[in-house]
């Protein structure tokens, strides 16, 4: 349950430590937010996801009774202040991060591509190859890029999963 007067607060944790201060929090009964990314895999391995702000997460406190118990919370650094006191978000700062996140808490990374943009293929078996976007990303994640293949100009549906900007 969070107290009437609490107010959001940045919470620093300990390098890739994120995960674990929330946990430890939860455990001294803080409310924190911790938003997510999905990130794309290196080499074609499956999205990861990973923290939105790296290193950081939010805990609503009412930082009179509950300070102390953030700070010494194992996993965390200290509270974000300009200053000496702590700094507190504005609530619509949090709705607006919420609401991005979808229940899960995870913002998904929708890439898009536009007719013209110069694309390179990231993995699959045109791993490397460059091509021209034709047309616009369709309602199954695919987009027709125009490839240079075999001597010859050829249309390839590819998921957009699959691409990255490129300069020509």
């Amino acid at each position: 349950m969070v107290p009437d007067t609490a107010q959001w607060y940045v919470v620093r944790s300990k390098p890739r430590r994120e995960e674990y201060a929330q946990d430890q929090l939860a455990r001294r009964g803080v409310h924190t937010f911790l938003p997510r990314i999905l990130e794309s895999g290196l080499g074609g391995s499956p999205p990861v996801a990973g923290p939105l702000f790296p290193g950081y997460l939010f805990a609503c406190i009412d930082l009179a009774v509950q300070y102390t118990r953030v700070v010494w919370t194992p996993g965390v650094r200290n509270l974000v202040a300009f200053g000496e006191v702590p700094t507190p978000v504005e609530r619509e700062v949090i709705d607006f991060i919420q609401l991005r996140c979808g229940a899960e808490g995870i913002i998904h990374v929708v890439r898009t591509f536009h007719d013209g943009d110069a694309v390179r293929v990231t993995s699959g078996p045109l791993e490397g190859l460059v091509g021209v976007v034709e047309g616009q990303v369709s309602a199954r994640r695919r987009v027709q890029v125009l490839m240079e293949l075999l001597q010859r100009r050829t249309r390839v549906s590819v998921p957009v999963e699959m691409l990255e900007r490129a300069s020509l």
